[in-house]
């Protein structure tokens, strides 16, 4: 799920932002509201499952909930199973009952500790009732409205409703947790949707037929049949954690990759990550699939990752290069190269790295290869490294203004750069101007 609030400072929310109370306030106000007006106007029945059921169901949720596994902003639980299980077993109502019982007794592991939740601001609680709430809420409305019911003789038989609950949670979580990210982060509401909705959505879908085993068992077993869902659970759980593991270890080393390059070339910090997210943009604008997107990412953070094996006295030289100089910075492509080659996972992107710097007339360097030689990648990371190259002061020239970086653009496109990228580049220039 994507739904669970983590900043890591304790900040109380008199010091948070203005723009990240409002949006707190207004989760807040909707939540509460939207059950209370559900609840007056029997939109769905207020079903208070027994005490033995809340108290079963919670302790389950509240263990689901403590073997999180998070990676970057989307939280990872088997939770899901729960939510769907009491919305079949007790309506919305009984399972926001259940939730909010449940999650009272979880124990996070954030940064490495485990924390109860009453050890975390009360903001981040109460917006984690909420949200999650809000989900369990509208989409079990929803499962209600379009004739779902839950039939022990015959549990498979709405499991299409089951699924369509499913994706309005999914989709409720994702939007309100992606404005929250935007807020907190500055970064558009879209890159949070992009970055994360794929995994969460086949999490949740991979879950929902385990949601109604567990309310078909329970229902003809009680306590007993649980066990024969825990396993199959457990395995899942396992999966996408080995998963997060291999995705959080790939990510560690492209970081640590770009902050040693980085940490060399004092008049270029930050160069790396302003080029992904231009190529990344570019891109998008030639509609290419999320996987091409993540490779062009990866590549674009690790293009220049060859600077390491430049001599600080050139790399950081504020004059201008002597011709020996200039052919000892032409080398970094090929060390780039050298150096990424024995990487498990990072071969795909090794063409990027060692010709990011050819030209679309083949005049370019390492091999002066011509561009029906080389993948669009390659030219989408060129032209984006050096648009962001003229934008930014170096030390013998100070950055180029908007205008003149666009006419560079135009007046070597088909020489220096692929002009399918720059058209595509210029596009999304005139949108932006026509927002501003």
């Amino acid at each position: 799920m994507l739904g669970f609030l983590f900043i890591n400072e304790e900040v109380n929310m008199k010091e948070l932002p203005l723009k990240f109370k409002v949006f707190l306030v207004s989760v807040y106000i909707f939540s509460v509201s939207s059950i209370a007006l559900a609840v007056h106007y029997k939109v769905t029945p207020l079903n208070i499952p027994s005490i033995i059921n809340v108290l079963f169901f919670a302790i389950f949720l509240a263990l689901t909930e403590s073997f999180m596994i998070q990676y970057k902003s989307i939280a990872f639980t088997a939770s899901f199973v729960v939510h769907l299980a009491a919305v079949l077993l007790f309506k919305p109502i009984g399972a926001i009952i259940i939730f909010i019982i449940g999650f009272t007794f979880t124990v996070i592991k954030v940064d490495g500790k485990y924390v109860h939740i009453f050890n975390t601001p009360f903001y981040k609680t109460f917006y984690n009732y909420c949200v999650i709430s809000t989900s369990i809420l509208f989409s079990g409305i929803v499962y209600s409205l379009l004739g779902g019911n839950f039939d022990i003789n015959n549990p498979w038989s709405n499991f299409h409703l089951v699924i369509i609950f499913a994706l309005f949670y999914f989709v409720i979580n994702m939007l309100i947790t992606s404005v929250l990210y935007s807020i907190l982060y500055s970064k558009n509401i879209l890159y949070f949707i992009k970055s994360n909705a794929k995994l969460s959505l086949l999490s949740d879908i991979a879950m929902a037929p385990f949601g109604v085993i567990l309310a078909f068992v329970y229902s003809r077993f009680r306590v007993g049949g649980i066990l024969l869902v825990l396993l199959p659970i457990i395995i899942a759980r396992y999966t996408i954690s080995l998963y997060v593991q291999t995705k959080t270890q790939y990510v560690q080393t492209v970081d640590t990759l770009m902050r040693a390059m980085e940490a060399r070339d004092k008049y270029t910090e930050g160069h790396s990550q302003r080029v992904a997210e231009i190529a990344t943009a570019i891109a998008e604008e030639l509609k290419f699939n999320d996987s091409q997107i993540e490779r062009l990412n990866i590549a674009s953070l690790l293009h220049d990752v060859g600077k390491i094996g430049i001599n600080d006295s050139i790399l950081n030289k504020p004059g201008k290069l002597t011709f020996e100089e200039y052919e000892t910075i032409k080398s970094h492509p090929e060390i780039g190269y050298n150096i990424l080659k024995e990487i498990k996972n990072l071969g795909d992107i090794l063409s990027i790295i060692r010709h990011h710097h050819e030209r679309y007339d083949g005049k370019g360097y390492p091999e002066g290869k011509k561009a029906e030689e080389l993948d669009l990648d390659v030219f989408i990371v060129q032209l984006a490294d050096t648009i962001d190259a003229m934008a930014t002061d170096r030390p013998y020239r100070k950055a180029l203004s908007e205008e003149k970086i666009i006419e560079e653009i135009n007046t070597y496109s088909g020489t220096q750069f692929h002009p399918k990228v720059v058209e595509a580049y210029l596009r999304i220039h005139e949108r932006q101007k026509k927002v501003v």
